[in-house]
């Protein structure tokens, strides 16, 4: 990465970091000619929030309840993610795709210049990194013990 792009990068906002995940995940399908552009951008925005509620659970789990939550039977843990999944996927249809959010969204950024793309792009980078560092450690540390 470039010194002058780090020094560029200023903290983003929870929500443009999301709403610059989806653009990203939208506009590599765009370039494929995929038919399902909106539906990839809301799968890469249900996995990042799936995997935070993941952080959640784990900690207050471990913390309040004492207990891991790979302890539960595996029948009632895949229930409860297809459940909890389906839930997130419906709430970023809403956020995004109904009433067409996503356009202002796709237009939005179709204007960045290059400087504003290495930053943004940065900023979903370490914030997916430092994600999934976090869900990896908490999934060591819980299966340990």
């Amino acid at each position: 990465m470039h010194i002058k792009s780090l020094k560029q990068f200023k903290m983003k906002k929870l929500k443009h970091i999301f709403d610059y995940m989806f653009y990203m995940a939208y506009a590599r399908e765009e370039k494929r000619w995929a038919a399902n552009s909106l539906l990839q951008g809301l799968l890469s925005i249900s996995l990042i929030i799936d995997l935070y509620l993941f952080i959640i659970i784990s900690i207050l789990t471990k913390m309040v309840f004492k207990i891991s939550i790979f302890s539960f039977p595996e029948k009632k843990a895949i229930i409860f993610i297809i459940i909890i999944q389906t839930i997130i996927f419906i709430i970023s249809y809403f956020i995004y795709g109904y009433g067409k959010r996503y356009v202002r969204i796709i237009e939005k950024y179709n204007k960045e210049n290059k400087n504003e793309r290495k930053s943004n792009r940065l900023a979903v980078y370490l914030f997916v990194s430092l994600s999934v560092l976090i869900g990896v450690i908490l999934f060591i540390v819980s299966v340990q013990h």
